[in-house]
């Protein structure tokens, strides 16, 4: 039992590699061609989509930003933005992976993640140091998928609002910042370069863990500052902080208490 588990973690640890390594070597190309296509090329350019790992154009699939089985996959659960104010299906927001980068990559850390989340038990015993790390790279995967999607998706208002029709060529991410180029790219290249660091022991104390008896998946995210997540299916919460340090993990634990009371009006976690 002990040596397969090792084969396992080899085996992850291998694929976490190749990522890091692609995203090292293309990350600049897949930045600049995401700015190109939606921030500072022509409106009237045609896009065409590709990979937000290695770039590649060829066999495009549809990578969800939240994975699936987060959410079990249901029609029903949608997110707001707060730009806008308009509801998104998670089910039907995705961004561009090649197949390989799809179904190699990213799919074998979110299998890694479900056997994790099912097989402990935070009643019996705590989370390794490397699935402590590696729950932190699924969580900043899923920050740098949204950075993507929020600049690959066009700016629309509910019927009845007023707005500058010219808007609508914008994309969220750039009125989000205020129309800053330099906000928007900065917070997408950070997010994307954040994967690439093999080293997530400096950022343990600033992801909280516990169990939920919760029946409704729940979740907000601030882009590059923070996530919350809750997944009724594995009895798991998560809340973790990208960027902001503190000095002990109970102060990030009292941090993120405030910003759940400030979303829901409860003192939890």
């Amino acid at each position: 039992m002990y040596l397969l588990l090792n084969k396992k973690e080899m085996k992850i640890d291998e694929y976490l590699l190749r990522l890091r390594v692609i995203m090292r070597n293309k990350g600049k190309h897949v930045m600049n061609k995401l700015f190109d296509d939606y921030i500072t090329g022509s409106i009237e350019k045609n896009i065409i989509p590709s990979c937000i790992i290695c770039g590649s154009e060829e066999n495009i699939t549809k990578e969800h930003v939240l994975p699936k089985w987060v959410f079990e996959s249901s029609s029903k659960y949608s997110f707001r933005t707060i730009i806008n104010q308009l509801s998104q299906p998670f089910i039907r927001t995705t961004v561009p992976a090649c197949q390989v980068c799809n179904s190699e990559l990213l799919n074998s850390l979110e299998r890694y993640i479900q056997k994790t989340l099912a097989h402990v038990d935070l009643k019996k015993r705590h989370y390794s140091q490397d699935e402590w790390e590696n729950i932190i790279r699924w969580l900043e995967i899923i920050d740098y998928k949204f950075q993507v999607s929020d600049i690959s998706t066009k700016f629309v208002v509910r019927k009845g609002s007023k707005f500058i029709p010219e808007f609508s060529e914008f994309s969220i991410a750039f009125i989000r910042d205020f129309f800053s180029v330099r906000e928007v790219t900065a917070k997408c290249r950070l997010s994307q370069r954040r994967i690439a660091i093999k080293n997530k022991k400096k950022r343990c104390n600033y992801l909280i863990v516990g169990k939920t008896i919760e029946k409704t998946f729940h979740y907000f995210h601030k882009s590059g500052h923070f996530i919350y997540l809750e997944i009724p299916v594995y009895n798991k919460m998560f809340f973790y902080f990208y960027e902001k340090e503190f000095k002990s993990s109970k102060a990030a634990m009292r941090e993120a208490k405030k910003i759940i009371k400030s979303v829901y009006g409860i003192d939890s976690v």
